[in-house]
């Protein structure tokens, strides 16, 4: 038996020219993880996953609307000839630990081999021999089969799109900063400075004791909003709210920690507004990059041994 034997035929695949924004909703409505990126040429030109699209795109701030599925085809793909038997089929697919692996005559694309086309066409007995050597690791582990895999995959998509249709996500991240309190107070009064330490975004202006103009990029695209700060009490707490824009609603708090440092805490609600941004969402990335934030903030203070670059003492 052969590849061409047991592929689905009339593979569907993505255009070098499609969006990542597009491919992430053409994988989404046919519930894979994977699908072959196409050139205008009808060659295979690489494999699209969507973990390519997480890793690749949405961690590194591209925009998904702009960013094309071709530029992500970096390397050869691997393939398997229409005419090779089902075992080197197999064989390959164990090699390169994949699950849904493309079948090319020539250098055209003809269908797609994966663990269910195999189940499919081969004995009960045979199939689970074959696709048990699939997914197994070739450096020797033991004891990982197919269905926990599926059920695991499953399950993680399932909680990713309930996350995705929420349409507010709550941020909370801490850190301690090793200076004492009003330090780490005054110099998060400095908004001004906050592109120093806060990733994305570009501009802070600060156009009165108590409202901010804010410049950034989230997601790779542009955001502009304006804030207003309602509750500021020194060394205690500041509280903000968006006042346009998508919701950006937030309050940073301060607490000693003894008489030299000091826990900052981040609590955040915001309203993903593209794919990209509810994608990000739903999978943490917001929250990670707070903490990462966080850091940097700490990073900052600690190193200018907790003398602030300015300050600001007034209540609101």
């Amino acid at each position: 038996m052969k590849a061409r034997d047991v592929m689905s035929r009339n593979a569907e695949c993505i255009s070098t020219q499609d969006s990542l924004e597009t491919a992430a909703k053409r994988l989404a409505d046919a519930g894979v993880g994977a699908m072959p990126i196409c050139g205008e040429d009808d060659r295979l030109k690489g494999m699209l996953t969507d973990r390519d699209i997480v890793v690749k795109a949405i961690a590194k701030g591209k925009d998904l609307a702009r960013t094309m599925a071709g530029d992500l085809a970096e390397g050869k793909p691997v393939t398997i000839g229409a005419d090779y038997s089902i075992r080197e089929t197999l064989r390959t697919m164990r090699r390169a630990q994949v699950r849904r692996l493309p079948v090319i005559d020539g250098y055209r694309l003809v269908g797609i081999v994966s663990q269910a086309d195999v189940a499919r066409q081969l004995s009960h007995r045979r199939s689970g021999r074959l696709l048990e050597d699939v997914s197994e690791p070739s450096h020797g582990w033991r004891g990982v089969r197919m269905v926990p895999i599926l059920l695991g995959t499953a399950a993680v998509g399932y909680v990713l799109l309930q996350r995705m249709g929420a349409r507010r996500a709550s941020i909370k991240a801490d850190t301690v900063v090793h200076v004492p309190v009003d330090a780490a107070y005054n110099q998060w009064t400095q908004f001004e400075e906050f592109p120093a330490f806060m990733h994305g975004v570009e501009e802070v202006r600060q156009i009165d004791d108590t409202h901010l103009h804010w410049r950034a990029r989230v997601a790779g695209k542009e955001r502009q909003w304006d804030a207003h700060i309602h509750e500021q009490e020194p060394n205690k707490k500041i509280a903000w709210r968006a006042t346009s824009g998508t919701r950006n609603d937030g309050v940073v708090r301060f607490e000693p920690v003894g008489p030299t440092s000091t826990r900052v805490e981040v609590e955040m609600a915001i309203e993903p507004d593209t794919f990209g941004e509810r994608l990000g969402s739903a999978m943490g990335l917001p929250s990670r990059q707070v903490k990462a934030d966080l850091e940097r903030f700490r990073e900052l203070i600690e190193r200018r041994d907790g003398v602030p670059t300015g300050t600001w003492r007034g209540s609101v």
